[in-house]
């Protein structure tokens, strides 16, 4: 026998939703005033008696990250390939001991270990748990100011970063991004990060440590710890440089980046792709920087719910979504420059009228103010990805790049308040400043059916 439902109210719930959509009001209790931000962390910044800078940023967890940042990467290489090289040999034997050992010391305390190249630094970093910086941070220094550098250390590291640039280009994604920024800059900025074969079989050890030499200086080093004490670090790279001697000046000199734009074409196969990549702004213009996430964050086509939908939870790329396409937006920030743009994956017959789509889109952009909800959600979204998308040796890396560059660093709730002050006709102004520099284009795949820039 069946029972009327109107008799089962405690199995069945009233109808009433109770979760927000655009037809119906939000409705839930709320259990007093919900902060505005979360207690920030403790941020500091000074420079050992040596002249390194040391910045922290202590959220006073359970687990700790350290990374040595130098400023020596792609783009101030003297000869190509020599930073990649120089990043696959910075843990090496010291002496008096060996390779085998310094591994060990960090593997049996539950440890990371490792060594990492972009176009403005090389670092070598770890995370581990909190007490264990005491013997992390002689532990790092001690390889990046290693003396010691044997024939076979530098012959067994060729092998090593010769198999990384293969498995790296190997990823059509690194590929075109890679050749995106050589076509817009050409060099510096424009280097690849991934030297060749050929180029590290004309390297000898002699260029390694001419590149050292003219990089690892003190104000080019900057020591960062996250979930660290920032007193207990400085003391400590006060006393792991006791027995060491670092210059103290660069005797380097970079020029200033031109964006050239321009155009690339790679055959290849799988998926197709075409980036396209506009004049960018500088993560030392804070305002401007802030604007670009926001810039991107509006137009990003990528959805950000598994079952959302497409046309109201993503941005203006949305629209150019064509089938067997996905179209993204991208944002790369260095020191005195930037790169923004689009990226196009799919089916290359179907490529050209995204393509198209796409730039219309950055022109809708450009065309005046968004919507006030529009610009709230980009707003909202930038501030996510922007701490969302870094880890926790990325936060280190990203702290000693700005430390590098400024002589000072932006915390995630800075950039948030940056970003809350980024008005809609900011963003509209960047689009234009965007479609108003000559574009580099990289398309790969199947070329022909591709299309050339010009036909965007």
């Amino acid at each position: 026998m069946s029972t009327p439902l109107s008799r089962l109210p405690s199995l069945v719930l009233p109808h009433r939703r109770t979760y927000a959509i655009a037809a119906s009001p939000v409705q839930y209790s709320r259990r007093g005033d919900q902060p505005a931000l979360a207690p920030l962390a403790v941020k500091s910044l000074s420079r050992a008696a040596n002249g390194v800078a040391v910045a922290s940023l202590d959220h006073r967890g359970p687990v700790s990250a350290l990374a040595v940042v130098i400023g020596a990467g792609t783009r101030h290489e003297s000869l190509p390939g020599v930073a990649h090289l120089l990043k696959g040999s910075l843990v090496r034997a010291r002496p008096g001991d060996n390779v085998v050992r310094a591994l060990r010391e960090f593997e049996l305390r539950g440890n990371s270990l490792y060594t990492a190249l972009s176009r403005e630094n090389t670092l070598i970093g770890s995370t581990f748990l909190r007490d264990d910086l005491v013997d992390v941070v002689p532990g790092l220094l001690s390889h990046v100011f290693n003396p010691s550098f044997h024939a076979y250390e530098f012959l067994d590291a060729i092998p090593f970063v010769t198999a990384e640039t293969e498995a790296a280009l190997a990823d059509p994604e690194t590929r075109v991004l890679d050749a995106l920024h050589t076509v817009a800059f050409r060099r510096g900025l424009g280097n690849s990060l991934f030297g060749s074969k050929a180029s590290f079989g004309s390297l000898k050890r002699a260029d390694l440590q001419a590149f050292a030499s003219a990089n690892f200086t003190a104000d080019n080093i900057a020591v960062v710890g996250s979930g660290v004490a920032h007193d207990e670090l400085e003391a400590l790279v006060n006393k792991a440089f006791e027995g060491f001697s670092v210059p103290t000046t660069a005797s380097k000199t970079i020029s200033s980046p031109t964006f050239y734009g321009g155009e690339s074409r790679i055959a290849g196969t799988g998926p197709s792709h075409l980036a396209i990549g506009f004049k960018g702004a500088a993560f030392t213009n804070s305002q401007a920087y802030a604007t670009q996430l926001v810039l991107r964050a509006l137009l990003d086509g990528t959805p950000r719910l598994k079952w959302g939908s497409t046309s109201s939870g993503a941005g203006l790329l949305a629209s150019a979504v064509t089938p067997g396409t996905a179209v993204s937006a991208f944002s790369e920030s260095y020191t005195d420059a930037g790169i923004f743009g689009i990226h196009i994956k799919g089916d290359a017959a179907s490529i050209l009228l995204a393509g198209k789509q796409s730039i219309a889109a950055l022109k809708a952009a450009a065309g005046g103010p968004a919507s006030a909800a529009a610009h709230a959600r980009a707003q909202k979204a930038a501030i996510v990805d922007a701490e969302s998308t870094l880890t926790r040796d990325e936060l280190v890396a990203d702290i000693g790049r700005q430390v590098l560059a400024s002589k000072q660093f932006l915390s995630s709730a800075e950039i948030a308040q940056a970003v809350a002050k980024v008005s809609a006709d900011d963003v509209s102004k960047a689009a234009q400043a965007a479609l108003a520099s000559k574009a580099a284009v990289v398309a790969y795949g199947d070329l022909s059916k591709l299309p050339y820039a010009d036909e965007l």
